[in-house]
């Protein structure tokens, strides 16, 4: 077998692999059995389950134990295969809220940055913010204490001011 053959057959299974965590998730409308995936009827797409169906479009997943949740601005959502769509429960019983509102910085976009660099802004500042002061509210199981959650915003804010932003 030649090494550029062999290259290529590397690259087109390694692809494979990559691609097949896109296929799983729970069952529902777009997964296995669901419209698309054979079966009668015509043969389209539909967005599965973590797409739509009461599910926030900025909801992220959360695996607790062997439970998959979905987060989004402090609600938890479930799948509920009986009723076809997301559900909102009750965070789990290893889940202590934390109040986002003590960590959040507000910044008013000064040079008129639009959204799409707005959220880049905000992601790297978090991520530069949560190096210095070593607390990631986004991570946060319990509050802080109060020296920590200042520096955090502090941080934060300063990185933000520095590319542009009004702090309050």
């Amino acid at each position: 077998m030649s090494s550029p053959l062999m290259r290529a057959g590397v690259a087109g299974l390694l692809s494979l692999v990559l691609a097949a965590p896109a296929f799983a998730g729970p069952p529902g409308p777009g997964g296995p059995g669901g419209p698309g995936f054979g079966g009668p009827g015509p043969r389209h797409f539909e967005p599965g389950p973590r797409y739509g169906h009461g599910l926030p479009g900025a909801a992220r997943e959360v695996w607790i134990g062997s439970t998959l949740y979905f987060l989004a601005a402090g609600t938890y959502y479930l799948w509920s295969a009986n009723q076809q769509q997301y559900v909102v429960v009750s965070p789990p019983p290893a889940v202590q809220t934390v109040s986002q509102g003590n960590y959040e910085v507000i910044a008013y976009p000064s040079r008129g940055q639009p959204a799409e660099l707005q959220a880049r802004d905000r992601y790297e500042c978090h991520t530069w913010a949560v190096g210095q002061s070593g607390f990631d509210p986004a991570a946060a199981q319990a509050a802080p204490p109060a020296g920590v959650s200042d520096l955090y915003r502090r941080a934060l804010g300063a990185c933000l001011s520095g590319r542009g932003y009004s702090i309050n």
